[in-house]
């Protein structure tokens, strides 16, 4: 039988790398308006029903797709082809019902969720509405993960694309129409769906309300989209598995067996995968609770903290929404920019790890490890590092006609912009810990940070001199913990040794040459134009110096360079340049 066609790693975490940039760019064209138009309340909103959806996202879009990836790839390596289709056929059927059972719980359950767990009783529409995304989600997963295990990304990358694309224009649209439609109604009338309000500042908080739900609106439509595609390009295309593979000599797995397996693999891997959104759950939980302590115990504090920030015709009750909306809506959201790119770097690594472990191919196995840990430097070193000293800089740029929200974001980035490098790790490390046999360990690791977490923000949230700050250094706390322990496990288990000064120390050290040039540089150019030119040209200037030194450190090796498409013509170049030796 000739040998199968198959994506490497590195060509299959580029695909998906592309499609997380794609992704980024559109999402960042639906995520900078809206904050924008919903401001501080209304993404408080937004966001309160994205945290309670995230959890769910992450379990169906990564963790469910990774659990059916390692069995899908186990099955191939072994021949067992049969096996591969019955997975996708039982995996369709088990995540159908969890979908379903998701929905209804967010759903019926949103009074619940926003009255009595988080209490923030506005979100209650924007939680209903997000409610159908859980189900088609859940049925997105079984396809993507199929396709991964059989080192194919595409189908994964068009999905995420599509569900991007239909969120952006549904979503804005939905958001822009309900605010236009609740403006107009009030200075028509002065009620908004009919109930009467005495001044605008009153009447849109009931706007935001539903301009918030119908952004959700647009992100449920968004995840239909991405099933159809997966599910139309299946039935169309097929999965490349040929009749001569299907026919050959081979042992059949009973439906009842790689039923179990399947539940024994997804349950560790689907809540390590949460890894990356404990913190957010964590914040959903505790923060507002704690902030409404915070304004009761200190409101004249946290006036003197925030000052004209902080608007003196809002309404006690709404302070800890419109807090946890700058945190939410503009911190977290530059800094959730990140962690897609790794997840891709993990999910693509997975079956090679996996195919690698499996063959005791120990050359093979520190290949992956080392790429997929250098790849993810290189990437969130600069990005974080330069993300926390250019705070103020970057948060004007994108959310400049909010200069309140962006006052009371700054330090919240600039905790945020360190954090982003560990949580990004975590991602993949829990992913080549998953294909070594112990999905086990993110679970515990993450039930222990959790519970550090929680403790973290109960006591300095609710204290009104840090109040929502204790939320970012409780999440950058946290995530060092698991990205060290994680590490740790991971090296001892592998029995690998790997080479910390390319991984680790060069892409550091170019990331703080690059954060200085960035902010030298922004601040000369402010002498004589505006902060956002400054921090454009800043921006560019320290990218450029990364590159420099990078090469000149040679923390890029030539192996590197060979996996890029034209990697060989490229490689020539690279050694011909300066200081690199022959």
């Amino acid at each position: 039988m000739k040998e199968r066609k198959k994506q490497s790693f590195f060509k299959g975490a580029m695909i998906l790398s592309v499609a997380a940039l794609i992704v980024k760019l559109i999402g960042a064209l639906f995520k900078i308006p809206l904050t924008n138009i919903l401001g501080g309340d209304g993404m408080g909103y937004f966001s309160t029903a994205y945290d309670i959806y995230m959890p769910v996202y992450v379990i169906s879009n990564a963790g469910l797709p990774v659990a059916i990836a390692r069995i899908v790839a186990e099955s191939v390596s072994e021949g067992r082809f049969r096996d591969v289709r019955r997975t996708l056929r039982i995996a369709n059927t088990v995540f159908f019902i969890t979908g379903l059972i998701g929905f209804c719980i967010m759903f019926f359950g949103a009074g619940f969720f926003v009255n009595k767990m988080i209490k923030n009783p506005g979100a209650y529409l924007a939680v209903m509405a997000m409610a159908p995304t859980v189900f088609f989600v859940c049925m997105t997963s079984a396809y993507k993960g199929y396709y991964e295990g059989l080192r194919n990304m595409y189908p994964t990358a068009i999905a995420q694309v599509v569900e991007v694309v239909i969120k952006l224009i549904f979503g804005f649209g939905l958001s822009m129409l309900a605010y236009k439609l609740g403006t107009d109604e009030f200075a028509a009338s002065g009620t908004v769906l009919g109930k009467n309000f005495a001044t605008f500042e009153e009447a849109e908080i009931r706007i935001l309300q539903f301009a918030a739900a119908g952004a959700i609106l647009g992100v449920a439509m968004g995840a239909m989209g991405s099933w159809l595609s997966v599910f139309i390009r299946h039935k169309v295309r097929g999965d490349g598995i040929t009749s001569e593979e299907l026919d050959a000599p081979q042992n059949v797995t009973p439906t009842k067996t790689i039923l179990k397996k399947i539940v024994k693999v997804a349950v560790p891997i689907a809540l390590g995968s949460c890894v990356g959104q404990i913190t957010g759950v964590i914040d959903l939980l505790s923060v507002y609770d704690r902030l409404h302590h915070a304004v009761d115990a200190g409101y004249d504090v946290l006036r003197a903290i925030y000052g004209n920030a902080l608007p003196a015709t809002k309404a006690l009750e709404d302070i800890p929404n419109y807090l946890n909306g700058c945190y939410k809506g503009m911190a977290v959201t530059l800094y959730n920019l990140i962690p897609t790119f790794t997840v891709a770097f993990g999910v693509s690594a997975l079956p090679a790890i996996t195919t690698a472990w499996t063959e005791k191919n120990t050359a093979e196995l520190k290949d992956n490890v080392e790429a997929v840990l250098r790849m993810t430097m290189l990437l969130v070193l600069p990005a974080g590092i330069g993300m926390s000293a250019m705070s103020h800089g970057v948060l004007s740029l994108l959310y400049g006609s909010k200069p309140e929200e962006v006052e009371i974001a700054v330090p919240l980035l600039a905790v945020l912009g360190i954090a982003v490098i560990f949580s990004s790790a975590c991602s993949p490390i829990n992913s080549m810990l998953q294909a070594v046999g112990r999905a086990d360990l993110p679970v515990k690791i993450m039930v222990g940070c959790a519970a550090f977490k929680l403790t973290f923000n109960y006591i300095t949230v609710g204290i009104p001199q840090i109040n929502i700050l204790g939320a970012a250094i409780g999440t950058l706390i946290c995530y060092v913990l698991i990205m060290l322990i994680s590490m740790y496990f991971l090296l001892r288990i592998t029995k690998l040794r790997i080479n910390f000064m390319t991984v680790f120390i060069k892409p550091a050290v170019s990331a703080i040459l690059c954060a200085i040039t960035a902010v030298v540089v922004s601040r000369i150019v402010m002498l004589g134009a505006s902060e956002n030119v400054g921090t454009v040209i800043g921006i560019g200037c320290g990218a450029l110096v990364y590159v420099v030194s990078l090469v000149l450190l040679r923390a890029i090796t030539e192996d590197d360079i060979k996996r890029l498409p034209k990697g060989e013509k490229l490689a020539v170049i690279y050694n011909k340049l300066p200081g690199i030796k022959k």
